[in-house]
């Protein structure tokens, strides 16, 4: 409720264990938010708000001599009165304020004192809680808010322990014979803080969700990264699978893509979860080196308008094999412009062009240079003998594709050979040529 500007964690207890062992106070169950508001509404409707006609403490700086002696008698037996305020406050938290139930009687009777002491600073001094107290206000509110109190229940909190303040200042200073326009600046500027106290704990609460929201993003992603590098160990992918909804045992699928930046990133992430009627937040995902990889719980068929590699069904802690088959087939099917969903086992030998360029290049000088010097025709040359090998050496397919007569597709084929000195006649000779020629293009 109250506010410890010197030591939050001396007198904060930790979630389910108030007051050092002491016995909560009130209701354990939180009441509904209309009852809060209800409160706070019966409490503004039997307090005076602060308008404009109130008076400020500091407006009262020229108060006589009997006046200011008044008041600092008024000051000394409010400080006389710190436990029986601490009582009060207590009593009516445990009676009206049941969110509260969370922190044991000596933690609100502590906090109670400390926001007593600097009201008295505040009114010995003829100012009101101000700009000083806003920075205090809201460290306090994280404070509160880290130990389960919402900024409502704060906020209605604060409203009553105000009430109580005021109600003993207005006794003490009957007693004393304390001037009205001190009361009433006191009761106006007190309510107006109030209000704007209620203000900072709301935003203080905003704050909070979206530091969580980050945090729970950056938490997902990183267990996402360790599991799909295989960097996480498995007794750590067992602990904290289920966090994330998901069952260590069952089999998942790591998918891979490429973004060209964060928002192209977005928009693979909703396409994928799109595809596999997932909700986008329950998609795992996360930057591995330059790869874009996702946790799913199986490939999906197809991600409109994306290249997708799809690795094999694996428990989470083996997925880290199949991320790695995802990212190979994912290159491959970028060298091959290829589109879709893709897996390394529908690929065929298409992975083994991207492999040893010293081989593949001391093949390519030796066959292909005389290929390359042979004019204009080289590329019609080569592009033909690779459609003739993609439709296994059906001419009347090739020349069907390529809107030719076959017979100009019998003459490229053969010029090939002649250039080349690969006889795909051979099995030896067409593996080479398939795969020099499959390799250039890539």
């Amino acid at each position: 409720m109250f506010l410890d500007t010197n030591n939050f964690g001396r007198w904060y207890s930790p979630p389910g264990r108030p007051g050092d062992g002491a016995p909560t106070i009130g209701r354990t169950s939180t009441s509904p938010a209309r009852h809060l508001v209800e409160e706070a509404a019966a409490i503004e409707a039997e307090t005076p708000a602060a308008g404009p006609g109130c008076r400020d403490l500091s407006d009262l700086a020229g108060l006589d001599p009997a006046d200011r002696a008044a008041l600092a008698a008024a000051v000394d037996r409010l400080r006389g009165l710190r436990e029986v305020f601490a009582d009060r406050v207590c009593a009516l938290l445990c009676r009206h304020v049941p969110g509260y139930a969370v922190l044991g009687p000596e933690d609100i009777r502590f906090s109670a004192r400390r926001f007593m002491d600097i009201v008295l600073t505040e009114l010995s001094a003829l100012r009101v809680p101000g700009p000083a107290l806003r920075g205090a206000l809201a460290d306090y509110a994280s404070e509160r808010a880290a130990r389960g109190v919402p900024p409502d229940v704060l906020a209605l909190a604060y409203q009553w322990g105000s009430r109580a303040m005021l109600a003993l200042m207005d006794e003490v200073g009957a007693a004393v014979g304390l001037p009205p326009a001190v009361l009433l600046a006191a009761h106006d500027g007190t309510w107006q803080f109030t209000h704007e106290a209620a203000g900072i704990f709301s935003r203080v609460q905003r704050d909070l969700a979206l530091e969580r929201v980050q945090f729970d993003a950056e938490r997902r992603a990183a267990f996402a990264a360790g599991v799909l590098a295989g960097t996480l160990p498995a007794e750590h992918i067992g602990d904290d699978a289920r966090l994330f909804g998901l069952v260590p045992q069952a089999r998942h699928v790591a998918l891979a893509a490429r973004a060209a930046d964060d928002a192209d990133a977005e928009a693979l992430r909703l396409a994928v979860a799109g595809a596999l009627r997932l909700p986008a937040d329950r998609l795992l995902l996360a930057r591995v080196g330059t790869v874009l990889g996702f946790i799913a719980p199986r490939a999906p068929d197809s991600v409109a308008g994306h290249l997708v590699a799809a690795g094999p069904a694996l428990p989470l802690d083996r997925l880290g094999t199949g991320f790695g088959e995802a990212v190979l087939a994912l290159e491959t099917a970028r060298q091959f412009a290829m589109s879709g969903v893709v897996r390394l086992s529908g690929l065929g030998p298409r992975p083994l062009v991207l492999a040893d360029p010293l081989t593949a290049d001391s093949l390519s000088a030796r066959h292909l240079s005389a290929l390359d010097g042979a004019g204009r025709s080289s590329d019609e040359i080569e592009r033909t003998t690779r459609v003739y090998l993609e439709c296994d050496q059906d001419v009347r397919e090739v020349a069907r594709r390529l809107a030719v007569h076959p017979n100009t597709v019998r003459y490229r084929v053969s010029r090939f050979q002649e250039l080349t000195d690969l006889n795909l006649r051979r099995t030896e000779d067409l593996v080479t040529s398939w795969w020099l020629l499959n390799r250039r293009r890539a």
